[in-house]
C-alpha cells in the first residue's frame, strides 16, 4: 500500500471521506478479491471486489458518523483472496496501514458567534445532501411593539430564546432541539428591555436592562429554576449576549460610556468592573484564558481576566467615539491576534435584535506585541467568522462576502450572490470545516470552501446559529427579527 498512516482530527458526527490506494502483483492465474477489515471499527468500508486488472487498488473509506469523543487506534488491513466472499485468503502477509484519530467533541453555540472568542467556527464537517427542514417556531403574538426574538443559544439538547422588547412583558423559553417543543419558560415580567441569552455549564444568563431595572439574570439550565439577579449600570442600553468563560460571566454595562463587569458564574458575585468609556451599548468583550478583550470604537482594551486591570490599550486609526452604539464584539485570531471593528454604528431602534446601518474596516491587533497590525481596505457589515487563516466577512454595495487573509487584511478570495435575487448581506456568517454560512436579505445560503460555490439555500434570511446536535437554526428576518426561528438538520 502506498498509502501512508492515517492521523487526522475530526469531530463527533463527521464522515471523513479517505482513498487507500496501492499496487497488487499476483503470479498464479484465475480472479482475485479485495477485502478491507478493520477490527477497531472506526471506518464504514467497502464490499469484497474484483481486483482491477490494472493492479491498480484504490479503495474508498470513510469515519463512522458515531464515533465518540475520544483517541481511537488502529489498523486497515487489506486482504487478497481467491474468491467473492474471502473465505479462501492468499497466504500472502495482507497490507496493512495504521491509524490514529482524534474525536473531537463539538461545542454548543453558547454566545454571541459561538464561542467565548466570537468566532463564529463550529469545526465540523457537513454534507448538505444530508440538510433537512426539522421545525420552526414562532414566538407568541402580543400586544408588545418589537415582535421580535434575540440571537438564541444552544446547550444539551435545548435553544434558548430571549424576547425582544421595548416596554413589554419578556421572556425566556428553553425549547426542545428535537422538536420545537417548550420545555420550560420564565416570564420576566414587563421590562424596557430583554437582551441576548449566553450559557455555561449549568445555567442560562441574560441581561435586562432599562435604569432602575438593570440585572444579570440567570436560570438553571435544566429546569429554568431562578438562581440570582447582578445589578449593573445603565441608562436604556441594549447589549449582545454576555460571554461565559469558566467560573466568570462578563457582561457589557455602563451609565455614562461602556463598562465591562466580571461576576462569579456561579452566585453572581461581581468580581470587578473596568471603564474604557467610548462605544455604550450593543457590545460584549471577547475571553480567554490570560485576558479580556474589548474595543470602545476608538481602542482595543486589554484587561487582567483576574482583576480587571488594564494590561494594553492599542489605538485604532480608523476608529472613533463615534455613536451610542458598537454592535460587534471582538474576534480572537489564529495568530495570538484580536479583529475588531473600527468605530461605532447605529441601528435606529430601541432594539436588541435590530442590525446597524454602518459598514466599518475590520482592524487587527497584535497581542504580544501590543500594537494595531492592520486594517481592511473595505467595509463590511456581518459578524465576522474566523479560521483556518481567514477572516471571513460581508459588505453590501456592492454585495461580495470577502475571504481576507488574517496575516495581511488582504482579500483571497470573493463570493457575490446570483444576479437578480439578492441585494444585499446582512447578520452573521458561520463556518465550519467544509462550508460557510452566509445570509442576504432573501436567502441563507451555503458556500462550499472548496468550489467557492453555492450548494444550499434555504429562503428566509436571518441571524445564524449551529448547535453540538448539528442543526442550523434561523431566527428569521434581514435587518430584525420577525419572531420566527427555523431549525435545520445537517446530519
Amino acid at each position: 500500500m502506498s498509502t501512508a498512516a492515517i492521523k487526522q482530527d475530526l469531530a463527533a458526527g463527521d464522515v471523513l471521506g479517505l482513498k487507500l490506494e496501492g499496487q497488487w502483483t499476483f503470479a498464479g492465474t484465475g480472479p482475485v478479491y479485495l477485502q478491507l477489515r478493520d477490527a477497531s471499527a472506526s471506518f464504514s468500508l467497502p464490499a469484497v471486489q474484483a481486483a482491477s486488472p490494472d493492479n491498480r487498488i484504490a479503495l474508498d473509506i470513510a469515519t463512522l458518523a458515531t464515533l465518540e469523543p475520544g483517541k481511537r487506534a488502529g489498523t486497515l488491513e487489506l486482504r487478497a483472496c481467491r474468491d467473492a466472499a474471502c473465505a479462501q485468503p492468499f497466504s500472502s502477509a495482507p497490507a496493512s496501514v495504521a491509524y490514529e484519530l482524534n474525536v473531537a467533541a463539538v461545542p454548543d453555540w453558547a454566545t454571541h458567534q459561538a464561542n467565548a472568542r466570537h468566532s463564529g467556527e463550529v469545526a465540523i464537517r457537513l454534507d448538505p445532501a444530508k440538510f433537512s427542514k426539522a421545525w420552526e417556531w414562532r414566538r407568541p403574538v402580543g400586544s408588545e411593539p418589537i415582535g421580535g426574538i434575540n440571537p438564541v443559544v444552544t446547550k444539551a439538547g435545548k435553544v434558548l430564546v430571549t424576547t425582544d422588547v421595548y416596554f413589554g412583558e419578556a421572556r425566556l423559553y428553553a425549547l426542545s432541539e428535537a422538536n420545537g417543543s417548550v420545555v420550560w419558560q420564565q416570564s420576566m415580567g414587563n421590562v424596557p428591555a430583554f437582551n441576548p441569552p449566553a450559557v455555561g455549564d449549568t445555567k442560562v444568563y441574560a441581561a435586562v436592562t432599562g435604569h432602575e431595572a438593570t440585572y444579570l439574570w440567570a436560570f438553571d439550565l435544566e429546569t429554568g429554576v431562578f438562581q440570582f439577579k447582578s445589578p449593573f449600570e445603565g441608562q436604556w442600553p441594549h447589549f449582545l449576549a454576555p460571554t461565559v468563560m469558566g467560573d466568570a460571566v462578563y457582561q457589557g454595562s455602563g451609565y455614562y460610556g461602556g463598562q465591562i463587569k466580571a461576576y462569579a458564574s456561579g452566585d453572581g458575585a461581581l468580581r470587578w468592573s473596568a471603564m474604557p468609556n467610548g462605544v455604550w451599548d450593543m457590545f460584549t468583550p471577547a475571553v480567554d484564558d490570560q485576558a479580556v478583550y474589548h474595543h470602545n470604537g476608538a481602542s482595543l482594551f486589554v484587561f487582567d481576566k483576574v482583576t480587571g486591570a488594564e494590561k494594553a490599550r492599542i489605538a485604532d486609526p480608523f476608529g472613533g467615539q463615534s455613536g451610542y452604539s458598537y454592535h460587534g464584539a471582538p474576534v480572537l485570531g489564529s495568530r495570538g491576534n484580536v479583529i475588531a471593528f473600527a468605530g461605532g454604528a447605529f441601528s435606529g431602534r430601541a432594539s436588541s435584535n435590530t442590525e446597524q446601518y454602518e459598514q466599518r474596516k475590520l482592524s487587527s491587533f497584535s497581542i504580544s506585541a501590543a500594537k494595531y497590525e492592520w486594517s481592511t481596505a473595505s467595509a463590511y457589515l456581518t459578524a465576522p467568522a474566523v479560521g483556518a487563516g481567514f477572516v471571513y466577512a460581508a459588505r453590501n454595495n456592492p454585495a461580495a462576502l470577502d475571504a481576507i487573509d488574517e496575516s495581511t487584511g488582504q482579500v483571497a478570495w470573493s463570493w457575490s450572490p446570483p444576479a437578480g435575487t439578492d441585494s444585499e448581506f446582512h447578520r452573521n456568517l458561520v463556518l465550519t470545516k467544509t462550508h460557510l454560512f452566509v445570509s442576504t436579505d432573501r436567502n441563507v445560503y451555503a458556500l462550499d470552501l472548496k468550489t467557492r460555490q453555492a450548494v444550499w439555500t434555504y429562503p428566509a434570511p436571518g441571524m445564524l446559529a449551529i448547535s453540538a446536535g448539528r442543526t442550523l437554526y434561523i431566527a428569521t428576518g434581514a435587518r430584525e427579527s420577525d419572531g420566527r426561528l427555523v431549525a435545520i438538520r445537517l446530519k
